[in-house]
């Protein structure tokens, strides 16, 4: 029976590293996000949802392993294999290209893709019952069009390991956009949770899922996975970093 659950590491482990030195432990000693999630939340409406959103966050890095596999491809590619001649009796290494197969599989990482995606559409929604709901939607849609195009340029497709993103650019992107679209209507209490859902939208559709449809059959890796591998920091901590920043501002 092939798996559907398959655990990967997120990212590279020194990356996972500094996840857990500078994301959980703030978060544990109760300081800088609880903070930024209240001045994200509390406009919207839904204070009371910040110990669940908190508690997502907090399990993310960890979560960030699990991935779901949504889908299974055969890819061909071409590999060197060193084979050894002799020559006046010794033995020289020469390398020949070879084709082989093997299975590719795409998957929606847990702690990158999953949880980033319901903190953002929680948010969405509370907007759309927001006494100014059509200019905070549209300012999220604007946002996150301006960070999908910015993602898609910055991104970049690397063999055998996926999609890779830098990590600073979604997050500036959202922050940037999200200020100068909010602050002339005054909806600059909204500036986190916008910034947060731009960053998110953004981030998931313009290094993942635009890259998939235009590069996806000629990606090889074995795993690709959505929010996962080089794109786990670009979409979770460009979410997390555009709203604390965002919050210090506001």
């Amino acid at each position: 029976m092939k798996r559907r659950i398959v655990i990967a590491p997120p990212a590279h482990p020194g990356i996972m590293g500094i996840l857990l030195l500078v994301l959980v432990a703030p978060i544990f000693l109760g300081f800088v996000l609880p903070g930024a999630l209240v001045a994200a939340l509390d406009p919207l409406g839904i204070p009371e949802a910040a110990p669940l959103v908190l508690l997502l966050m907090a399990l993310s890095p960890f979560l960030g392993f699990v991935n779901v596999v949504i889908r299974r491809r055969e890819v061909r590619a071409q590999v060197l294999e060193v084979e050894y001649i002799s020559l006046f009796g010794m033995p020289i290494p020469v390398a020949r290209p070879r084709w082989t197969s093997f299975e590719s599989l795409l998957a929606v990482n847990v702690g990158g893709a999953l949880v980033p995606l319901s903190i953002a559409a929680l948010m969405t929604v509370a907007e759309g019952f927001a006494p100014r709901a059509q200019e905070l939607l549209a300012a999220t849609a604007v946002t996150s069009a301006l960070v999908i195009a910015v993602t898609y340029r910055s991104s970049k497709v690397v063999n055998g390991v996926g999609i890779v993103v830098p990590a600073f650019i979604p997050p500036l992107t959202a922050l940037l956009a999200s200020l100068v679209l909010t602050w002339p209507l005054g909806l600059q209490a909204y500036i986190p949770a916008i910034s947060y859902t731009g960053s998110v939208y953004g981030t998931l559709i313009g290094a993942d899922v635009l890259n998939l449809l235009t590069n996806g059959d000629s990606i090889n890796a074995w795993l690709l996975s959505i929010g996962g591998a080089g794109t786990f920091d670009g979409i979770f901590m460009s979410g997390v970093l555009s709203m604390v920043l965002s919050a210090l501002l506001v």
